[in-house]
């Protein structure tokens, strides 16, 4: 069966283009891809990859309509071309039925082979008004297949405008440690038991000279997906220590680890030296690791934090309830500190779910001798909520935002000074 060819295709793509410009009418471009072609001809041989390609292209035949077009473009690469589709949920349906039929097994040598397929999705002229733009825009949409969970991607102008972002974002974290563009911003935490401050987070913030204040939950994956989050890492803690040296002895500080730093080797060697050349007491540093890390790994996760609480460091279990995890090896997590998630506390007193959630947490730490800390707390009532549960520590709002260390210093003073009265009273 002839498949076509690349230059064909574009030059009947062109000539419909041209029609339906006259016509004020739309086209699609699907651009297919099969999937581990390149394992399937390694473990087949040529000739039955060849086989595939034929069998394939006669799938896709059996789908088209009489006026659609069928070629092949690249090695394990289709182009389909769909005239007068009326909109772009018109060119969805026709993918995933496309996709479905796809995913039937192929009879290659009497053997039954399944192998997925994705396909990319560009319109015209929503997203390109000539055949190469048109044919890049597609490419581009299934490119963004490979981040996503569905087979089939329609080009997004914002999702391209996003990964720009993304890249430049990339380039300007190399530069930002170097540059001192981060700070550490300090929310106090108060022991409920007693009214006297318990210590306070350490939250990253990073001011960037052309783009200003870039957030956390932007940057932060960005910098785990290109491998500079161990630094980013290493350079929170030592800030974080070093800030410590202003505060009264007493005072605890927690920063957080992300997933991708959880599992570098050099984490635990990272955390002693910062606490050798900043001669913090280990007890003073707390490190809170989501539920969500911690199940990515349960291993390689126990192990580092069974070292890191040999040196005497607090581990922290950050947002938990968000991350579905088992008492069965959450028994043999070495952490000392829930953090309840803020969701959870934030609608306590309206939502009956999240008070018995967060009432069910903080029963279950106390039976495992752990510290319970709520964050999110908004006004005086959840606190007493709280309070009269048996919550160990408070953050959030209603007690302090968070503030530069200049600020937290300052605030520090005027809080002991407060106490100081109260006392004396």
């Amino acid at each position: 069966m002839d498949i076509g060819s690349r230059e064909s295709f574009f030059d009947r793509l062109r000539s419909s283009i041209e029609q339906q410009r006259e016509r004020q009418g739309k086209l699609a471009l699907l651009v297919i891809n099969i999937r581990q072609f390149r394992q399937f001809n390694i473990a087949h041989g040529y000739a039955a990859g060849d086989l595939l390609l034929s069998r394939f292209f006669e799938r896709l035949g059996e789908l088209s309509r009489d006026n659609d077009h069928i070629a092949r473009i690249g090695n394990s690469d289709f182009a389909m071309l769909l005239p007068q589709v009326l909109n772009e949920g018109h060119a969805t349906l026709a993918a995933i039925k496309l996709l479905g039929s796809l995913d039937e097994p192929f009879m290659i040598d009497d053997q039954k082979i399944r192998l997925g397929a994705s396909v990319g999705i560009a319109l015209y002229p929503d997203h390109a008004v000539d055949a190469d733009e048109l044919a890049i825009k597609a490419e581009t949409a299934l490119n963004d297949t490979h981040q996503s969970v569905e087979s089939y991607a329609v080009y997004s102008s914002e999702i391209q405008a996003q990964r720009a972002g993304r890249w430049d974002i990339e380039s300007d974290l190399r530069q930002a440690v170097d540059q001192n563009q981060f700070e550490l911003y300090f929310q106090p935490q108060i022991d409920m038991d007693n009214g006297e401050l318990f210590g306070a987070e350490a939250l990253i913030r990073w001011q960037n000279g052309e783009r200003g204040f870039i957030r956390p939950e932007i940057f932060i994956p960005v910098a785990e997906q290109c491998g500079n989050i161990f630094e980013i890492t290493r350079w929170t803690i030592n800030a974080a220590l070093w800030a410590t040296k202003q505060w009264p002895a007493k005072l605890k500080v927690a920063v957080n680890i992300s997933t991708k730093t959880l599992a570098e080797p050099g984490l635990v060697e990272t955390v002693e030296n910062a606490l050798s050349i900043y001669g913090v007491d280990h007890g003073r540093l707390t490190l809170e690791i989501t539920e969500s890390a911690l199940l990515e790994d349960v291993s390689a996760s126990v192990q580092s934090l069974q070292e890191l609480r040999a040196l005497g460091v607090n581990i922290s279990i950050d947002d938990f309830g968000t991350g579905y995890s088992s008492m069965a090896y959450f028994k043999n997590i070495p952490a000392n500190e829930l953090k309840i998630d803020q969701s959870f506390v934030r609608y306590m007193l309206e939502n009956k779910m999240d008070q018995h959630i967060v009432k069910t947490v903080i029963k279950m730490a106390q039976g495992f001798e752990l510290k319970v800390v709520a964050e999110g707390i908004e006004d005086e009532m959840t606190f007493a909520a709280l309070q009269q549960l048996g919550c160990d520590i408070a953050q959030g709002y209603h007690l302090a935002r968070p503030m530069p260390q200049e600020a937290f210093v300052q605030w520090l003073d005027e809080f002991e000074r407060g106490a100081s009265k109260q006392a004396v009273r």
